[in-house]
Formats: structure tokens, C-alpha cells, sequence
């Protein structure tokens, strides 16, 4: 997807209109970054809100595929996954930290 990426400069004069655009209902993002290269995205919390459930409610789908083989996960996976969710992590940091954490490599 292509987004349209404001410097530094720029998302700090156009935030007031960029949220404006997130209250009358624009789900499009805005990056932010310098020279054009996006380093970070604004979205209206709706849409963060939608993709953190979607994580959650892939955890809790994938929770119930552990049970259902007779397994349990242990409190400190349940924690890294849990930050997952949050979007606190990556994908890629959380399957890192549970690897570590069963000692795989």
C-alpha cells in the first residue's frame, strides 16, 4: 500500500487537518518520516483499535488450538504473546522471545 508521507515538518502543521480528516470518518493512513522514507504511521484509533482485536482474537483462536492438543502454555509465553496483541511487539520479536524462552533456536 501506498501511503502518503509527511516530513517531520510537515505532519507537525498538518496534524490539526489530518485529525480532522480521522473525525469526519478518513480511515487512510499518513506516514511520517524524513525524506519521504516512512517511518511511522498515524491512523484514527479506530483502525488501531480493529487491528489489536484482530491480534487478540488470533491469540485467543491460537490459545484454543494449544488446549485442544492437551497442551498449555505457561504464564511467561502467555505474557509475550499478550504483548503481541497490544501491538507493544512484532511478529518477528515475539516468535524470537518464545523461541528463547523454550530454548530453540
Amino acid at each position: 500500500m501506498l501511503i502518503e508521507t509527511l516530513s517531520v515538518r510537515e505532519a507537525r502543521e498538518q496534524l490539526p487537518r489530518v485529525l480532522e480528516r480521522f473525525r469526519k470518518g478518513d480511515r487512510t493512513p499518513v506516514g511520517v518520516g524524513s525524506h519521504r522514507k516512512t517511518e511511522a504511521v498515524m491512523v484514527p484509533v479506530e483502525v488501531f483499535d480493529e487491528l489489536t482485536a484482530e491480534r487478540a482474537k488470533s491469540l485467543t483462536e491460537a490459545m484454543a488450538s494449544v488446549r485442544a492438543e492437551g497442551f498449555t502454555a505457561g504464564a511467561e509465553a502467555e505474557a509475550i504473546t499478550e504483548r503481541w496483541a497490544r501491538g507493544e511487539i512484532s511478529t518477528a520479536q515475539m516468535r524470537e522471545l518464545v523461541r528463547r524462552l523454550h530454548g530453540l533456536p
